[in-house]
């Protein structure tokens, strides 16, 4: 068995994904790991790029070509296809940290955890500029229960998907799934975690995030151009807390929650925002859809919806009343 499984999503990456692969293929490691690359019908030379590295790498590197389907779609089949004893996602414009590479694998050789989490790095193109995110000290080294983290840490929590390598028997155990298109990687956190039994925090730099492109869903086009996606994928999240066992521990139910309010509250802004889809028809009965299906769904988040506030103004409910959306006004 491989050590380590690094999935990584490919659609349209030829101009990057070299950068990404290269970065994985030390000469320590590269008996450890496995790097499954999916490819998301990529309209561009992606495939032959990823072939290419398949050719030259046959033990270590496996292409899957798929028609595309959305980020969600390669998460699902990586999830199910991972060989290794930990699975790592790792976006193809990002890449990881080769230096540190080698005590990392080594850690995941010598232990069996459900949920590690490392620090991570954000890169600015725009600024040419790193950021390290590290977290607390008392949190490093120690391998314990999830429910005593959040018990003793409940503050402390604080991993995107960047900073995540799971077990990949928990996951492909627990048959998690996320959705098949954008911004799957909230539903990539959450899921699992009623699953986890164990955590440990490791004070290595394995990922830098790239961020910098208009293309990105996170970025401000993205967003525009997909906030349907990011409706549907609260309107998931939003089952996923009503069916998450409440003897969950309680911290870690909270946490939930206010994710799940938090991603709820945003959709009704990209939709309402000029900045982001407000401008377009599309959005006007997304939102009247999106408002009808909170209100029968769940009535206190859809209370709590409507006490947001943008310039001292609670506009969801505003426009609620009125119907007037006061974010385009301004």
């Amino acid at each position: 068995m491989k050590t380590l499984t690094f999935l990584v999503p490919c659609y349209n990456v030829s101009d990057c994904v070299g950068r990404c692969m290269d970065s994985m293929l030390d000469d320590d490691i590269v008996n450890d790991i496995e790097i499954l690359l999916i490819n998301d019908g990529s309209t561009d030379d992606t495939l032959a790029v990823l072939q290419d590295y398949e050719r030259r790498y046959p033990t270590v590197v496996r292409v899957i070509d798929k028609a595309n389907g959305g980020w969600g779609t390669a998460i699902n089949i990586g999830i199910r296809e991972a060989k290794g004893k930990y699975i790592k996602e790792v976006d193809a414009d990002d890449w990881v940290c080769s230096e540190e590479l080698p005590a990392y694998i080594a850690f995941l050789k010598e232990n069996d955890i459900d949920y590690i989490a490392t620090e991570y790095t954000e890169y600015f193109k725009a600024d040419d500029k790193h950021i390290r995110h590290s977290y607390k000290e008392e949190i490093y080294d120690k391998q314990i229960s999830l429910n005593d983290f959040w018990e003793h840490h409940p503050t402390a929590w604080d991993f995107p998907i960047h900073a995540i390598t799971y077990r990949t028997q928990m996951l492909q155990d627990a048959g998690i799934k996320v959705g098949e298109r954008y911004y799957g990687d909230i539903e990539y956190n959450l899921y699992p975690l009623p699953h986890v039994q164990t955590i440990c925090v490791l004070p290595y730099n394995v990922t830098v995030y790239f961020r910098g492109s208009d293309g990105q869903s996170t970025s401000t086009v993205g967003y525009a151009k997909h906030y349907k996606d990011y409706a549907a994928m609260s309107q998931r999240i939003t089952q996923f807390l009503t069916d998450a066992p409440r003897t969950m521990q309680p911290n870690l139910y909270n946490f939930i929650e206010e994710t799940v309010r938090g991603t709820v509250a945003k959709a009704y802004y990209l939709m309402m925002s000029p900045v982001y889809a407000g401008k377009l028809d599309d959005a006007k009965k997304e939102l009247k859809r999106y408002d009808n299906w909170l209100k029968e769904t769940d009535k206190e988040l859809y209370k709590y919806c409507g006490r947001q506030k943008k310039h001292g103004v609670s506009f969801i409910r505003f426009w609620r009343l009125t119907g007037i959306n006061l974010l385009k006004m301004r």
